[in-house]
């Protein structure tokens, strides 16, 4: 039998932590869908760490109550504001950047569109605007070889644009 909306799943992190949710609410999780099995209300979360997991939990339950109208495609406007406009959904994804990857991560991982979605327009509109080399230590890439710089500059005129 499949689970009900009013049944708990837990979640448990990579760290061995154990976090209930609503089915409700974690159901809008790919894995959560595809890891629910009859009598089996436990989903391993293994690439996601406690913290980040707390954060997924607190986005799917509020986005139950109070579905995230989808980002659209083209943007359609040149700031994140003028695209989110919940006060929730922009407050929430005002974090740390490390966070913000790890969420990305985690919704990526987990196959939740929305919070994929939300954490890579915050990430588009962070880098929007910066040089490569701005771009390469805010994502914290390594350096390029001179011989991979000019490789990249053939390849992805683009990115160089302004450099």
């Amino acid at each position: 039998m499949a689970a009900a909306d009013d049944d708990l799943v837990e979640l448990r992190s990579k760290d061995g932590d154990v976090i209930e949710i609503p089915y409700s609410a974690a159901q809008l999780s790919e894995l959560v869908r595809d890891s629910v099995a009859d009598d089996e209300r436990e989903v391993q979360v293994l690439r996601v760490s406690t913290d980040c997991l707390k954060k997924v939990v607190e986005f799917l339950k509020y986005h139950v109550r109070e579905p995230m109208v989808a980002i659209p495609t083209p943007l359609g406007a040149s700031s994140f504001e003028e695209i989110v406009k919940p006060e929730w959904y922009k407050e929430f994804v005002n974090l740390e950047r490390a966070m913000i990857f790890d969420l990305l991560t985690a919704a990526n991982y987990m196959g939740i569109k929305p919070l994929l979605d939300l954490t890579c327009l915050k990430v588009t509109f962070e880098l929007t605007g910066k040089s490569a080399e701005e771009i390469r230590q805010l994502l914290n890439l390594p350096k390029l070889t001179a011989e991979e710089e000019a490789k990249a500059r053939v390849e992805h005129k683009w990115v160089f644009e302004d450099a």
